[in-house]
C-alpha cells in the first residue's frame, strides 16, 4: 500500500542529504513538489498517488540540477519585498506616528492609544499589526493554499490603513512606513501565490511516456 506522505518524507531527506539546498529552499521545493501531485490528481480522477508522486517528481527535476537552478535564481522576488514590509514595520514603532505643533506620539505610543481609545475603526487598524510579523513568520514555512486567508487579511489591512485618518493631529512618517509594511507585504503575498500557479501551469504537461 503506498503511502504518499512517507513517500514525501523520504524525498525530503533525500533532498536535504543529497543536495546543498538550504532547508527553507527544500521547504520550497517540497511545496511545488505538493502542490504538483495535487494538479495530477485533479487532471487524471483515476490516477493513483504513487503514480501522480512519479509524474510530479520527474516535472520537479533530479537534486543535483534543482540545486544548480537554485544557485542561479537567487532568492524570489517576494522574498526581498516581505523583508521590506518587516523592516518598514519594525522602524514603524520607533518613528513619529502622529504628531501636530505640540508634539508627536512614537509607533509604539499611537498603537497604545488607540486601543485604549476604544474606537471599533482603531482598534481594529491597531490589532490588523498582528498580521505582518505573522505572514514574515509563516510565508515559506506552510503551503500557499493555507496562505490565501492571510493574503487577503493583510490586503484588507493595508487597505483600511492607508485610508484611515485620525482627526486629532496629523499622521506623520512612522505612520506612513507602518501602513507601508502591509503593502509591501501583501505585494509580498500576491507574487507567491502567482508564482505558484505560473509553477502549476508551466509543470501540467510534463508528463514522461
Amino acid at each position: 500500500m503506498f503511502d504518499l506522505e512517507a513517500a514525501f518524507r523520504d524525498w525530503r531527506t533525500h533532498m536535504e542529504h543529497g543536495t546543498g539546498l538550504s532547508p527553507r529552499e527544500v521547504d520550497e521545493l517540497e511545496d511545488h513538489l505538493r502542490s504538483h501531485v495535487d494538479l495530477e490528481l485533479e487532471l487524471d480522477k483515476a490516477l493513483t498517488p504513487a503514480r501522480a508522486f512519479a509524474l510530479a517528481r520527474y516535472a520537479i527535476g533530479e537534486p543535483k540540477t534543482l540545486s544548480r537552478e537554485f544557485a542561479k535564481a537567487g532568492k524570489p522576488r517576494w522574498r526581498h519585498l516581505l523583508r521590506a514590509g518587516g523592516a518598514l514595520f519594525a522602524a514603524s514603532w520607533f518613528l513619529p506616528a502622529v504628531g501636530d505643533a505640540a508634539g508627536h506620539l512614537w509607533g509604539w505610543e499611537a498603537f497604545l492609544l488607540a486601543l485604549e481609545w476604544g474606537n471599533p475603526g482603531e482598534t481594529l487598524s491597531a490589532l490588523s499589526s498582528i498580521l505582518v510579523p505573522l505572514a514574515l513568520f509563516v510565508t515559506g514555512r506552510v503551503r500557499r493554499a493555507k496562505l490565501r486567508w492571510l493574503t487577503w487579511g493583510v490586503t484588507g489591512a493595508a487597505m483600511l490603513n492607508l485610508l484611515y485618518w485620525i482627526p486629532s493631529g496629523d499622521l506623520a512618517v512612522g505612520y506612513w512606513a507602518w501602513a507601508g509594511s502591509f503593502v509591501c507585504t501583501a505585494s509580498a503575498l500576491w507574487m507567491r501565490a502567482r508564482e505558484r500557479t505560473s509553477i502549476k501551469l508551466r509543470q501540467a504537461p510534463a508528463r514522461p511516456s
